[in-house]
């Protein structure tokens, strides 16, 4: 395997979309109903282990980006070959490749468990699924930049759920944060632990890189990035503090999609389910560019084309997401 990558310019991205991308990747269906597995092993103190987990994630984020600097423009693939030589490393870039599948199927699973119980209750799965494996596939064939442009038009698109946060503001009982750091740091630690499915979605970055214009600003930008996202995260889940009681928390699966039902308009009654249908826009580019990790881990493992490691892959992802039929 060459260790390095040889990347036309024509085929690059900025340091800011490669930002792009780590952001949007973080923000994707965590965010709907993270706050109840955190709650439930840090209680009200909930909010501090968002931030411990954003902490622990900017650490993360500096040992990648350095380790990758180590090499001119190597991915994770080209690193674990050189570092642990031909047969472990092709071993342990198969347990990512899986690690990058696993995750696309669990995205969609879980975005079509949601359309499930909220919208459609008796749409199959296998017809969703299709579908937006379907625009999948005609969107990732384009390549990395038509997915970063997809990514940054999805946060344009999401930027405004932040601001429907104002109306569960209106009920707020700010009594229930308080008192503060009345949960045990091993709690809080365990709050963190339970943080780890929202928080990854940053390791894209280790295939990402060789496709990075300006390679010198990828650790600036990524960690920008990571900050707006736990920003994102450490409001939301203040806001779910102090509307939802410890009870109340602790039975709310999509914590997130119940504070937009406090969203009341004259022309529009139940603002929750245009949340679900716009979020569409955000898990799109997570279950692309997981698999467009997957196919490159392909390519770069057996020599396989883009295009030839997507038809290998979209049909597994297919199978597996109706396979799957309860969250346990």
């Amino acid at each position: 395997m060459k260790i390095n990558i040889d990347v036309s310019k024509g085929n690059t991205i900025s340091a800011f979309l490669a930002a792009i991308l780590v952001n949007s990747n973080q923000i994707g269906m965590g965010v709907l109903g993270f706050q109840r597995v955190i709650a439930k092993e840090a209680g009200h103190d909930a909010w501090i282990s968002v931030i411990l987990a954003g902490l622990v994630t900017h650490v993360t984020v500096w040992i990648i980006i350095k380790t990758l600097q180590k090499y001119p423009s190597a991915d994770m693939y080209g690193i674990q070959d050189d570092v642990f030589g031909r047969w472990l490393g092709t071993g342990l870039s198969l347990l990512y490749l899986t690690y990058f599948f696993i995750s696309a199927v669990v995205i969609l699973r879980s975005y079509i468990e949601v359309v499930q119980t909220w919208v459609f209750p008796n749409l199959p799965t296998w017809i969703l699924s299709g579908i937006i494996l379907f625009l999948v596939y005609y969107t990732i064939v384009g390549g990395i930049r038509v997915i970063a442009g997809y990514a940054f038009f999805s946060i344009i698109i999401t930027i405004w759920f932040l601001f429907d946060l104002f109306f569960p503001l209106q009920y707020a009982h700010w009594e229930y944060l308080f008192p503060i750091m009345d949960t045990s740091f091993e709690n809080l630690l365990k709050g963190m632990l339970a943080m780890s499915l929202t928080s990854v979605g940053f390791e894209v970055i280790y295939v990402v890189y060789p496709f990075v214009q300006n390679k010198e600003r990828v650790n600036k930008s990524t960690q920008w990035a990571v900050l707006v996202t736990y920003l994102a995260y450490v409001l939301i889940m203040i806001v779910s503090l102090v509307f939802f009681s410890q009870g109340q928390l602790m039975r709310t699966i999509w914590a997130t999609l119940n504070l937009h039902k406090m969203v009341h308009l004259p022309v529009l009654e139940r603002f929750e389910l245009v949340v679900i249908s716009l979020w569409l826009i955000v898990v799109l580019p997570n279950i692309m560019l997981y698999l467009w990790c997957s196919a490159r881990g392909l390519k770069r493992l057996f020599g396989f084309n883009l295009r030839k490691s997507v038809y290998w892959i979209m049909p597994l992802i297919y199978i597996a997401s109706l396979t799957l039929l309860s969250r346990q």
